[in-house]
């Protein structure tokens, strides 16, 4: 998951500013990704990583890395589409996605998140949607959770390890946050 903060990060400052940067090259789409289908924190991982290397994922990125409150200010203001556009764009400049493909490898460990963490990660929600949105912790129910690591592969063959926090919140399905 450091690759997907790096990547977290540069998307954030990217649809702070809602435009798009340097020249578009058409590159090889990698990795397609749908929109959170995942049923299980496994699935959601998959999911979450394939989207943050796939020229196609903005949407999916969004949907696994932010509350549902924090996407529909995003839609109501009309930012939506142009932010996943943007992140959509911002790949496929990526030379690393051009020359590489980066694939989920498989999990190393997986640990029940405790009510300590549960604690923190709705602290961690609230604080990522102040700017747009009120949300409050009691209005995060958090049904299922997970400290996981990973394995990526990059072209076939393993690269690296890696960690998230797969947590399911009532209503909105899973969402997944950077180790």
């Amino acid at each position: 998951m450091k690759r997907l903060v790096s990547l977290a990060a540069a998307f954030i400052m990217s649809a702070a500013l809602v435009t798009s940067c340097g020249q578009k090259q058409e590159k090889p789409v990698s990795n397609p990704a749908v929109s959170q289908q995942s049923e299980n924190y496994e699935d959601a991982l998959k999911e979450c990583f394939d989207a943050s290397f796939s020229t196609n994922g903005g949407e999916a990125f969004y949907s696994y890395m932010y509350p549902d409150a924090y996407i529909q200010d995003m839609k109501d203001k009309g930012e939506f589409d142009s932010a996943v556009s943007d992140f959509n764009k911002q790949q496929k400049n990526r030379s690393d996605l051009a020359d590489n493909e980066y694939t989920f490898g498989q999990i190393k460990d997986s640990f029940p998140v405790t009510d300590e963490q549960i604690t923190k990660i709705k602290d961690y929600f609230v604080k990522q949607c102040a700017e747009r949105v009120q949300l409050s912790a009691d209005n995060i129910d958090i049904t299922e959770g997970y400290e996981v690591s990973y394995t990526y592969l990059k072209n076939g063959k393993e690269d690296g390890n890696d960690a998230a926090i797969a947590v399911k919140i009532s209503g909105e399905g899973w969402k997944v946050i950077p180790g």
